[in-house]
């Protein structure tokens, strides 16, 4: 399924002082359509794959291929939800440079001196526990663990965490390295930061993610946090497969608390990095500012050439450069500041051999370069 609105593809906007032109996305749609359709036939154990994109001129188009459910064969449609993971992560980075913004944090103070006490009593388990800053954790330059990496962490239908003991997991493991010499992708460090939110706002995560993060109920209807807020009508959410596991029932708690936790369509992440990037808080620029290179201890970068910002990362697609954000579920979202275009993306089955998101996302961003009008 895919559709479209009307097109207006000569209206200029400005991003950060840049001026791009409306691309047509009835036209990309076209191109990525078929892909998608030969991935699922090519993959039967891939569910389904869609695509949704918002242009600067207000432009939207979503393709959506395959199954939801593939028990009840329920087709996917752009009305389908899905448990974002990981894309959660750029909301909280968010909140926390809106905090910053109103002087309610100091991005180079340590992250110990802003949690609660019992959250401080526990992190001083770390051995950088007293130098570690809040930009560190946000750049995943902390060298704090990845509490998911261990065995002690496990998910099931049944299994209920708590960010604490979460946290615990991630303090009793020694540093990965010194805080700021290199990067190690740590969920752990942004459950710490959910927790420091928290503290300094008086509000739960997920208020305190709405009221600072830009999203709108009008605007975004689908976007909540699972669990903490209702569920909306009108937005079943898809099933998600992880080495072929149907992954629907898996309690919520293993990743809720600032590395996970919200649930959105693809239309309405979309519109969030539109919104973030265009229009929404003036300190976007601070998120971009001095991407730090994404080299781990050993000298390993991350694939793709990326580099990090707060709570975003960047890297170059063909001839332009993206700002995005992975979701372990097989999702990106980002924004690519050259086209003025968001985008987010799913692939339902993350396993060996499928085709991922990095893929699917150098797919779609390929198709809107040549679908621009000065291709």
């Amino acid at each position: 399924m895919a559709w479209s609105s009307p097109t207006t593809p000569d209206v200029p906007v400005r991003w950060l002082n840049r001026e791009v032109t409306a691309i047509d996305l009835t036209l990309v749609s076209a191109r990525l359509a078929p892909m998608l359709e030969q991935w699922l036939a090519e993959h039967p154990t891939l569910p389904s794959a869609a695509v949704a994109l918002l242009g600067p001129d207000g432009q939207r188009a979503v393709v959506a291929r395959g199954l939801a459910d593939t028990a009840t064969g329920e087709v996917l449609t752009p009305a389908h939800s899905y448990r974002i993971a990981s894309c959660t992560k750029p909301f909280v980075a968010a909140t926390v440079v809106a905090l910053a913004a109103d002087g309610a944090l100091d991005l180079d103070a340590p992250v110990v001196e802003l949690v609660p006490p019992a959250v401080a009593d526990l992190f001083a388990r770390y051995e950088h526990a007293s130098v570690v800053t809040v930009r560190q954790v946000l750049q995943h330059r902390s060298g704090l663990v990845d509490h998911s990496m261990f065995p002690e962490f496990n998910v099931s239908a049944t299994t209920e965490w708590t960010p604490i003991q979460q946290l615990a997991i991630a303090v009793s493991k020694p540093a990965l390295f010194v805080p700021g010499t290199a990067c190690s992708y740590s969920d752990s460090g942004y459950v710490l930061l959910g927790q420091m939110i928290e503290h300094l706002t008086g509000q739960s995560l997920p208020a305190a993610v709405r009221a600072r993060a830009g999203v709108d109920a009008v605007t975004m209807p689908s976007l909540h946090w699972e669990i903490a807020e209702d569920a909306p009508d009108g937005y079943p959410r898809a099933h998600q497969w992880f080495e072929g596991n149907d992954t629907y029932a898996w309690n919520p708690s293993f990743d809720l608390f600032g590395g996970g936790g919200l649930v959105s369509t693809l239309a309405d992440l979309a519109q969030w990095w539109a919104d973030w990037f265009t229009r929404v808080h003036g300190s976007i620029a601070t998120h971009l500012a001095d991407p730090a290179p994404t080299l781990g201890p050993d000298d390993t970068a991350f694939p793709g050439g990326d580099r990090v910002g707060l709570g975003l990362f960047s890297r170059p697609v063909g001839d332009v450069r993206i700002w995005a954000h992975g979701g372990f579920w097989g999702l990106e979202t980002g924004y690519v500041p050259d086209l003025g275009v968001a985008f987010a993306l799913s692939l339902t089955h993350r396993a060996p051999g499928l085709p991922g998101p990095l893929a699917l996302a150098a797919a779609t961003v390929g198709a809107l370069l040549e679908c621009r009008s000065d291709a």
